[in-house]
């Protein structure tokens, strides 16, 4: 994996920890954010550690690695109380901002005492009112702590929420959702959804909202007769979350819906396509989150007779949907019941039990233009024939998959340059090998840089997604995947990936029609558009590989053939022939 240079000045430090925070958060942001603490101790003055410090604790944070974030801010409140003077107000304000952050953390963690929690408040408070800062943050907390604990919370929640906010109080968006999910725990889905109405319609944001509400508001929303506005939210705010390690909970949910409305099928590939939270979500309060909405999933899937479908899962071996939901019940009573001895309550199982117990909500909510059953996900009618197809499967796909790091990489590519069906199993083995934590990137020319890698997965799961009809998603991978490459230099591969991204685009644009014409219509003209810009790509581009050419002018023809389709207009024909014949 790559690392930082180590920087020789405090200028190259500071620009290194600028390029940084522009990263995402995940195990790259993170590790270079340790490096650049070590870098920064090198310094006589203490004003570029604080900075440094201030970086990784945000990286552990947002990367969902809650127990070394209050390490992190032990020694950045050491330094505030040795050097108070270090601290501008820019940086006092960052400092008094994350007690939250800390306090957060050591919730998620079952093996922090109640009384250290408490204790923690407590130094929280005092440090507020030795400031001169309003206390409304701390009440915040403390309501917060109390719905976690499952105490009666209507007095601390008054007493957070009858107070004016400060500059150190959650923002607008975070605050929202928690008074939107202090009326749905009190039954009143109707309020909730009114509190939560300026997250929802996007006028209130921050980096973890809309998703969060988002994934909290979709079954008050089936539950009050709003179908179509859950299903709108469910695909856009599943983008917004998905791999996330520090939003495995909002994944959790957003699994959860599926298996509550007939989506039992998007909800495995939902699940395929987040297999790296198994193993990269350090916080067990996430954990829990999140392995309880996979398992109402997959109790879903196997009560449906389909417990022999395989199914993506931890990393090592093969899983059953029933072998993976047994697994994922044990780890999840198992952290509920860490949870509840902490907390000295039952709230923890007590909520667990409630998520696992609900019916569907709805027999069928069709969230694609072609939705997939679980029976189009099974090989053959009766068990045995699943098991046998499945295995068949999985044999001929590891005879294509090599075993060093090296050689699999540069296998995969020429599989899928070749179109050839093997090159899905040797994706989806690097994807488990990337998402590792000992992952280590090979320092092989003909390999190519991390980034290449990471987009060529992100292009491998765009083709996916369009596949099951989730356009949407198509596009942002494969634009995600076009920037990766331009940073990498693959030019071929950036045309490649912006021309399918224009397609996938086309397709969107489709759905927006308020009829069936309307929307043929739409579709029709993003196509006839997507295609003229792929035309124009390739025309634009110099030196492109004989197979990007190629695929280029499948691209071209399947626009106009797609185009064809829709309309329905026979005067399209003769374009598409002619397009045909260049093939």
């Amino acid at each position: 994996m790559p690392t930082a240079p180590h920087p020789r000045s405090t200028d190259e430090l500071f620009h290194a920890l600028r390029e940084n925070h522009q990263l995402p958060y995940g195990r790259t942001r993170t590790v270079t954010a340790e490096e650049l603490v070590d870098a920064a101790e090198r310094f006589a003055e203490p004003v570029p550690l604080i900075h440094a410090l201030l970086e990784l604790q945000e990286a552990y944070t947002y990367g969902s690695d809650p127990r070394k974030s209050p390490v992190v801010f032990a020694r950045l409140l050491t330094l505030f109380d040795e050097q108070p003077d270090a601290f501008d107000e820019r940086l006092r304000g960052q400092l008094f901002w994350r007690f939250k952050w800390v306090a957060n953390a050591l919730r998620a963690l079952p093996e922090i005492p109640l009384a250290s929690l408490r204790q923690w408040l407590t130094e929280m408070r005092d440090r507020y009112e030795r400031e001169g800062l309003g206390l409304q943050p701390y009440y915040g907390q403390a309501y917060q702590l109390a719905v976690h604990v499952g105490e009666d919370a209507t007095l601390a929640y008054e007493l957070w929420a009858g107070r004016r906010r400060t500059p150190h109080s959650d923002c607008e968006a975070c605050e929202i959702c928690e008074r939107a999910l202090y009326r749905v725990a009190a039954g009143d889905d109707e309020r909730a959804l009114e509190v939560w109405a300026p997250v929802l319609a996007g006028k209130e944001s921050c980096q973890e909202e809309p998703a969060r509400s988002v994934s909290h508001a979709l079954l008050p929303l089936l539950r009050t007769g709003h179908a179509g506005r859950a299903r709108e939210l469910h695909l856009a705010g599943y983008r917004a979350c998905r791999r996330n390690p520090s939003m495995a909970g909002e994944v959790g949910r957003h699994l959860e819906f599926c298996a509550l409305t007939g989506n039992e099928a998007r909800g495995l590939e939902l699940l395929a396509e987040n297999r790296n939270l198994f193993d990269e979500v350090d916080s067990p309060l996430d954990q829990l989150d999140f392995l309880t909405g996979v398992e109402v999933l997959l109790r879903r899937v196997e009560g449906l007779g389909h417990g022999e479908l395989p199914v993506a899962g931890y990393a090592g071996r093969a899983w059953t949907v029933a072998g993976l939901c047994a697994e994922v019940r044990g780890r999840g009573d198992g952290l509920a019941a860490r949870f509840d001895t902490r907390n000295g309550t039952s709230a923890q199982s007590g909520r667990r039990t409630a998520r696992l117990d609900r019916a569907p909500l709805l027999d069928a909510l069709e969230l694609a233009l072609r939705t997939r059953v679980l029976d189009d996900l099974a090989p053959g009618d009766a068990p045995g024939d699943r098991r046998e197809a499945v295995a068949a499967s999985v044999s001929r796909a590891a005879s294509a998959v090599p075993e060093e790091l090296p050689e699999l990489i540069r296998r995969a590519r020429e599989l899928d340059e070749e179109g050839h069906p093997d090159a899905r199993a040797c994706w989806a083995r690097l994807r488990v090998l990337v998402a590792a934590r000992d992952y280590s990137h090979p320092e092989d020319p003909a390999v190519g840089p991390y980034g290449r890698l990471c987009a060529d997965l992100l292009s491998d799961e765009a083709y996916r997604a369009a596949e099951r009809g989730d356009y949407a998603s198509a596009v942002d991978l494969h634009e995600e995947a076009a920037g990766l490459y331009e940073d990498a230099g693959a030019a071929d591969d950036v045309v490649l990936a912006r021309a399918c991204a224009l397609l996938a685009a086309a397709e969107v644009a489709g759905e927006g029609g308020e009829d069936g014409e309307d929307e043929a219509e739409l579709k029709a003209a993003g196509l006839a558009d997507a295609h003229a810009a792929v035309v124009r790509l390739q025309e634009e581009a110099t030196g492109l590989a004989p197979y990007v050419e190629g695929r280029l002018l499948r691209l071209r023809a399947s626009a106009l053939g797609v185009r064809l389709q829709s309309s329905g207009d026979q005067a399209h024909a003769a374009v598409v022939f002619a397009e045909a014949d260049l093939l």
